[in-house]
């Protein structure tokens, strides 16, 4: 599937171990992207919210014969209801993940085994997602998930058709020792006689911050296998996005890795590196006690008790 087994996800996000039960080392590729600013996103989440709580008051002019009792109920328990409404985005955000998710495992069958996998076998990855972390729990149509991921797999397969890649790599982990990061790159693969780092996304659009990930997968130093085995990194030529839009077919997007891109990330790395809360010292009683505590911060007085 698409969950890398050196994989585990921490309170500071995706984390990376370099061999079975060793310790997670290094930050994920999309957690350090993510670091990135996303003040945009903030109209988006009130959008939501603000729709969740209609959805509520239409719920009860829907159904009037219910609306003191959850009135009251509402009244009772405001927190519950507020964390509902806060809730709207990421709620949303996780039933995309795990369609994407279930579109990505289709896939990488199509990539490894050379056949499109039929309703059967997507079947069976609902369930064992359904069982691992309880995706697709508010799902009343199967068939129509179903139906929706074909619509997809349409798309990659005019991809594959049109492009002929020769997939040399399919969810492979890369990592890079120097700067302290590791990834999954969906799949390398051969296209026109050049090798390259190629992504599936299900996303409304193409981002261009995108191209953070694409640059991370291209920088990388080694492949690195389930079993802690790392091979040597194959020389990238570039990276793109295999682009799987819901209204169907297929985008194939190009992303710039350049060392402008590798600089960015790179410093996306240092950032992520940086714990607000050891910044922010005990209390002091007192004047002496201040300036002591800064030189301290700062690097001097290391020698007083």
């Amino acid at each position: 599937m698409t969950t890398p087994s050196l994989s585990e996800n921490t309170p500071r996000g995706r984390m990376y171990r370099l061999e079975p039960g060793g310790p997670l080392l290094y930050p994920s590729i999309t957690t350090v992207a993510g670091a990135r600013a996303k003040d945009h996103l903030q109209g988006w989440y009130a959008t939501m919210a603000s729709k969740r709580a209609l959805e509520m008051f239409d719920f009860l002019d829907r159904n009037p014969d219910r609306a003191q009792a959850e009135i009251a109920r509402v009244t009772r328990d405001r927190w519950t209801t507020q964390k509902r409404i806060a809730a709207a985005a990421a709620d949303h955000t996780r039933t995309a993940a795990d369609f994407g998710t279930l579109v990505h495992a289709a896939c990488e069958i199509w990539g490894r085994d050379g056949q499109r996998p039929g309703h059967e076998t997507l079947g069976g990855i609902v369930r064992d997602m359904h069982t691992a972390d309880g995706a697709f729990g508010e799902e009343k149509d199967l068939d129509a998930l179903l139906r929706r991921v074909d619509q997809r797999l349409d798309g990659y397969g005019g991809f594959l058709e049109d492009y002929q890649p020769e997939f040399m790599e399919v969810e492979q982990t890369v990592v890079n020792h120097s700067v302290g990061y590791a990834g999954t790159t969906d799949a390398i693969v051969r296209v026109g006689g050049a090798l390259l780092s190629a992504d599936i996304k299900t996303s409304k659009s193409v981002r261009g911050d995108y191209a953070l990930q694409g640059v991370a997968v291209v920088r990388a130093e080694h492949l690195l296998d389930d079993d802690g085995t790392q091979r040597d990194m194959p020389e990238l030529a570039g990276a793109f996005i295999v682009h799987l839009p819901a209204e169907g077919g297929y985008r194939v997007v190009p992303l710039r890795t350049g060392q402008a891109e590798f600089d960015t990330f790179c410093s996306l790395r240092r950032a992520w590196s940086f714990v607000a809360d050891d910044c922010a010292g005990d209390p002091v009683p007192g004047p002496k006690e201040l300036l002591v505590s800064l030189l301290r911060a700062n690097g001097g007085l290391s020698t007083l008790p």
